[in-house]
């Protein structure tokens, strides 16, 4: 439904560039990065209000380059909302009315419809200065939806409410998607909602495209050093490889002393090559604190050693961890009612399992 074809763009001394995705009928495509990535900016171009150096944007197969915005068919909502405070919630809406793609009609009905699911019928009447947070994010999906347009833009609508009315406006939107088989492209620096609202989930910082995938692929398999660091994931390790097959692969780690045996399946593009040096890591909940006399299957990489130091999280706990003879420190997320059961401690020895499946290997 949406083609972007590399996409240069450039903003004072800023250049995005080189940005091609494809966005299907009826799927959020959510682009996380930290911020001055270029995100806004991006949408900014897809809208009509900044204009490319290079690169084509598609919509249904129509060339929206030289098109204004309000010929592009596109239902946008920006960051600050952008509802006239001077007015009330019906008059704010009747203002897509003269960007509608259905007849009045058909506009009437969708508008009582989509008033209803959002659960702002009896504010209609109300000045937008009246409104909490949550009920003016409502207003402005209503009023993006009401021209009729099945594509929907958003930069980071909800960045600026708490993270309950967060959590339930996330709901709100993948019923709206799911609905108006909506197409929506959203922009955010939150990953738990990149990843629960995304089908696809782009990764984009300083102005290129580092990874795009899906939600899980990005979660478990982030493929170069920039988006481990965007992810927060600190264990990643340096690693010699010693010997590769079709099947598996021996890599071994100085700064923890040990050798893995790794599945050849987590190499992103091609075997690697022994003698050749990579980064492998593995998430912090992947970490398992072992049960003493625990069975041992192929790609069990056990690592003694000591607890730091605990941080409480709330319904996880992560346990720093400092295996036998290193200086690393490896971070172990231990869901609550885990922890209870082992209750880790400074200074108590443990044994945490790495298994092999869960690590990911990066690139060159």
């Amino acid at each position: 439904m949406l083609e972007i074809r590399n996409l240069n763009i450039r903003a004072g001394k800023f250049t995005a560039g080189g940005i091609s995705l494809s966005i299907p009928e009826g799927d959020c495509h959510a682009v996380v990065g930290p911020t001055g990535s270029g995100k806004t900016l991006l949408l900014e171009t897809i809208i009509g209000l900044r204009k490319p150096e290079t690169g084509g944007i598609f919509l249904r197969g129509l060339d929206l380059n030289g098109l204004p915005p309000e010929r592009r068919g596109i239902a946008y909502v920006p960051q600050d909302l952008a509802l006239f405070p001077h007015l009330t919630v019906m008059e704010n809406i009747d203002f897509s009315a003269r960007f509608r793609t259905t007849g009045a009609n058909g506009r009437e009905e969708l508008v009582a419809e989509l008033s209803a699911v959002l659960g702002i019928t009896r504010l209609m009447e109300r000045s937008i200065r009246h409104l909490s947070g949550g009920e003016k994010q409502r207003v402005a999906l209503v009023r993006a939806l009401a021209a009729g347009t099945t594509l929907l833009v958003l930069d980071e609508p909800f960045s600026a409410l708490h993270q309950g009315l967060r959590r339930e406006l996330w709901f709100v939107l993948k019923e709206l998607q799911r609905r108006y088989r909506l197409t929506i492209l959203m922009v955010t620096h939150d990953m738990e909602e990149a990843f629960l609202l995304g089908d696809t989930v782009t990764v984009m910082i300083n102005g290129k495209i580092r990874q795009t995938g899906s939600g899980r692929e990005v979660y478990a398999s982030p493929a170069t050093r920039e988006v481990v660091d965007f992810l927060g994931i600190r264990n990643l390790f340096a690693v010699d490889i010693a010997h590769s097959s079709d099947r598996e692969i021996s890599a071994w780690c100085e700064e923890l002393k040990k050798e893995f045996v790794l599945p050849a399946s987590i190499s992103p593009h091609q075997v690697p090559a022994a003698g050749s040096g990579r980064g492998i890591g593995i998430r912090p909940e992947n970490v398992v604190i072992s049960k003493p006399g625990a069975a041992v299957q192929w790609g069990d990489n056990f690592l003694d050693g000591t607890v730091e130091g605990v941080l409480m999280k709330g319904a996880s706990h992560t346990v720093l961890f400092r295996p036998a003879g290193s200086h690393r420190v490896i971070d172990v997320e231990v869901a609550d009612c885990s922890f209870r059961k082992f209750n880790p401690v400074p200074g108590m020895k443990i044994t945490i399992l790495l298994r092999a499946e869960h690590f990911f290997m990066l690139g060159d």
